[in-house]
């Protein structure tokens, strides 16, 4: 095997696996027994579904050479993709816990409510 085929190789599987993580998001999601559940499901997915897809995007950029820009870009994306990530699901997650308020019986505890005393 040569460079350029394993390279395209690597490309192609991190851009897979990126795929794959929405799609098993997806189906778990439509079995998930309360919004609360979908959020968390959806904000695994989102951030490592989305690193991937950064990775096999910075990979691909790189086989026509390295940059620094491509490389700062890339390092900007992902910084960017766990920050948006992280708060994007915590305030989905306390607007759906708001609105309705109703968990899944198998919730085990409930830390919104302790904090405000309901």
């Amino acid at each position: 095997m040569e460079g350029s085929m394993i390279a395209d190789l690597v490309i192609g599987v991190l851009a897979l696996l990126g795929s794959l993580c929405f799609l098993v998001a997806a189906v778990t999601m439509s079995r998930a027994g309360d919004a609360l559940t979908r959020i968390n499901i959806l904000s695994v997915a989102t951030g490592l579904g989305m690193m991937l897809f950064i990775f096999s995007a910075y990979g691909h950029e790189l086989r026509s050479g390295f940059s620094w820009a491509q490389l700062l870009m890339a390092l900007v994306a992902l910084g960017a993709t766990v920050v948006v990530t992280t708060v994007a699901s915590m305030t989905l997650a306390r607007a759906a816990y708001r609105a309705d308020g109703r968990l899944d019986p198998l919730t085990a505890y409930d830390d919104i409510a302790e904090e405000t005393g309901t």
